[in-house]
């Protein structure tokens, strides 16, 4: 008996350790060029607030660009292609920078008076040097994003199309409706009364599309 336990409890320590061995395999590794040549072995972010992705502390990681990198990482690892039509996707984009820009100014917001300016280092002039906070670089950056958007949305005529769309989907729905009481045995009063109750729920539906399209008001 006791040597049953004895060798379960070793088949479990051993999977333990091949199992640590595999986590170790698969961690990602800071991997800057040290001075000497050989690549940094610390695990990617090590001492920064994004462990597991991009440089460690010693290489950068805790500055912008570090973050900047980080991020770029996290997003490429997480995305999936998706098909989409060019209206589509544009349109995606200019709703997201606008998403995006609601929260960077919501950040921005919250800052303190004191909190407006962050120190950071300057490669080129080797010293530390006092810039706007990084949410206030991410709003302006934003903030520029959706206005380039907006005017090439505007340029491709985006809105028209969707409207387009919009518009043949209220035809399609209209036209199915029509069908389904045409195949009802209804009186020429409940007809006649369906008619404008069926227009001014579709105008319904038209309301609630264009609210969604101005979004969230200012």
């Amino acid at each position: 008996m006791a040597h049953t336990k004895r060798t379960k409890a070793l088949a479990r320590r051993a999977e333990m350790e091949a199992q640590k061995r595999r986590d170790d395999a698969t961690v990602n590794l800071c991997g800057a060029q040290r001075h000497d040549g050989k690549f940094c072995a610390q695990r990617a972010g090590w001492g920064t607030e994004h462990v597991g992705r991009g440089r460690c502390r010693h290489h950068g990681g805790q500055l912008r660009s570090g973050f900047a990198a980080a991020a770029d990482e996290e997003m490429r690892g997480m995305a999936k292609p998706t098909q989409v039509s060019p209206a589509r996707a544009l349109s995606g984009v200019l709703r997201l920078a606008a998403g995006q820009l609601i929260y960077a100014s919501g950040q921005v917001a919250e800052l303190q008076d004191d909190e407006l300016f962050e120190s950071a280092y300057s490669p080129t002039e080797g010293v530390f040097k006092l810039v706007p906070h990084h949410w206030l670089k991410l709003q302006r950056d934003v903030m520029n994003d959706v206005a380039r958007y907006a005017k090439l949305a505007a340029d491709a005529g985006v809105a028209e199309r969707e409207q387009q769309l919009a518009e043949g989907q209220t035809a399609m729905i209209a036209g199915l409706l029509e069908k389904v009481v045409g195949s009802l045995d209804l009186s020429p009063e409940q007809r006649e009364q369906l008619g404008p109750s069926i227009r001014r729920h579709l105008s319904l539906v038209e309301v609630s599309r264009d609210a969604e399209g101005r979004g969230p008001a200012s």
